[in-house]
């Protein structure tokens, strides 16, 4: 074997022992009640990405965990899911919830982007089903964060 061959195929089994390590620490620090792990593990498997294949249930398993710990980006990725029904079945009032306490803890474009979205959410629903997100989202208590 040439070895030019030799070096770029050990250059491929070094990059994806890399990324398998990378992947690895991910999930430990996820598993360990780390939100921005939680959300970044979460997005992964939303994207297949990171050598992990799409999983919509995973995603938003992982985004709860995060969400439930008051991480608002990982509120807003869950509201989508419940958005548009990817992975869970579509439900307007809790996309409405996360949207809400997602912008709760926003500011600037960030606030105005998931407020856009909350807003068209709303445009889908009736005042009784607004109103009931709204109330769900007052309601709501983070988790406290795992140790």
């Amino acid at each position: 074997m040439p070895a030019r061959f030799i070096a770029i195929l050990l250059l491929g089994l070094a990059l994806s022992a890399g990324q398998e390590a990378r992947r690895a620490s991910l999930r430990e620090r996820a598993e360990k009640g780390d939100p921005e792990a939680q959300f970044n593990l979460a997005k992964n498997y939303e994207a297949g990405r990171g050598g992990l294949k799409k999983d919509y249930a995973e995603a938003r398993r992982w985004y709860l965990r995060a969400a439930e710990q008051g991480d608002p980006f990982a509120q807003a990725s869950l509201a989508l899911l419940f958005r548009f029904g990817k992975g869970v079945a579509q439900d307007y009032v809790e996309a409405y919830k996360w949207f809400y306490l997602a912008a709760s803890h926003t500011t600037g474009s960030d606030q105005e982007s998931i407020l856009e979205l909350r807003d068209s959410t709303a445009a889908r629903m009736t005042a009784e089903q607004v109103a009931e997100a709204a109330r769900l989202a007052r309601d709501w208590k983070p988790k406290p964060k795992a140790e």
